[in-house]
């Protein structure tokens, strides 16, 4: 018998870490994928720019304000897809952490012992995220310097025009780091907000006034509904389908779950946030 309790044990682990190792590689060749991507983009965007001024000049084309703001507008919108697949990347990473160090043993994991952007040359950091924002910054000026010259050069006079043209871009540069510090602004105030929320999920204690409970919740919950994007109704009744779950295993892990139910963040993000991780 207790053989037998042993090899259903070690069926168990046996299984569930061929299903961690398989995740694992999925979660490997996404990240690849998404840096394959990221590449291609850095790579193409610049030249393509580039290339489409030299080429449409002789066609003239570039005089046409409706070229210049269709590269402005293109650009943008790969800017904006690129800053999404950030999100994506950053989870991947996170997931096949904890896959390296709960699932598969890996104490000195790839992801796992990834090294924090620890150099700066000056106040300047050396890491991924503002130089890439930097040349979508720079393709997007450029466009906009294109539709401006096509807009004023043969309507305005010529200081002003030329004004205009060196205005427009910059524009653009100061736009870029205004976005920069919505940013990190947005980041730390969802971070707050998610603090706040499972420091109340954490010291709630299951007891009879579940329902109660809930609405004080979900009021919480929707009190920060322009980060967490959930109203009061929709907050019930999502913390009302989970809850019996949440207070059979109440701890951090169970309440990073819920709350990850509830407004759709990631339960190891939200997790790494309250343990003072992110």
């Amino acid at each position: 018998m207790p053989n037998d309790t042993e090899d259903i044990v070690l069926n168990i682990n046996h299984t569930r870490m061929a299903a961690a190792l398989a995740e694992y590689k999925e979660v490997v060749a996404q990240f690849r994928n998404l840096t394959d991507i990221r590449f291609k983009l850095l790579t193409y965007l610049p030249l393509g720019t580039v290339a489409a001024v030299v080429v449409s000049k002789e066609s003239q084309m570039t005089t046409q304000p409706a070229v210049a703001l269709f590269g402005f507008v293109a650009t943008l919108c790969i800017a904006t897809y690129n800053k999404r697949n950030d999100q994506h990347y950053d989870e991947l990473v996170a997931r096949a952490a904890e896959l390296e160090q709960q699932e598969l043993g890996l104490t000195h994991g790839s992801f796992s012992q990834r090294p924090t952007s620890w150099l700066k040359y000056g106040p300047v950091p050396v890491e991924h995220r503002w130089p890439i924002g930097g040349i979508y910054a720079a393709a997007t000026a450029l466009w906009a310097y294109l539709f401006f010259k096509a807009l004023v050069e043969e309507n305005v006079p010529l200081p002003f025009a030329h004004l205009t043209m060196i205005i427009a871009p910059a524009l653009v540069i100061l736009g870029w780091l205004a976005l920069r510090y919505i940013e990190s602004f947005r980041r730390k105030r969802l971070r707050r907000a998610v603090l706040a929320v499972m420091d109340t999920l954490v010291a709630t204690r299951p007891d009879t006034e579940s329902p109660k409970r809930i609405v004080e919740l979900a009021e919480l919950i929707s009190a920060k509904e322009c980060l967490l994007g959930v109203d009061k109704k929709k907050a019930i009744r999502r913390l009302s389908y989970h809850w019996s779950a949440y207070t059979v295993t109440q701890d951090v892990a169970s309440s990073s779950l819920l709350l990850s139910e509830v407004v759709d963040l990631p339960a190891r993000w939200i997790r790494d946030i309250w343990t003072g991780r992110r």
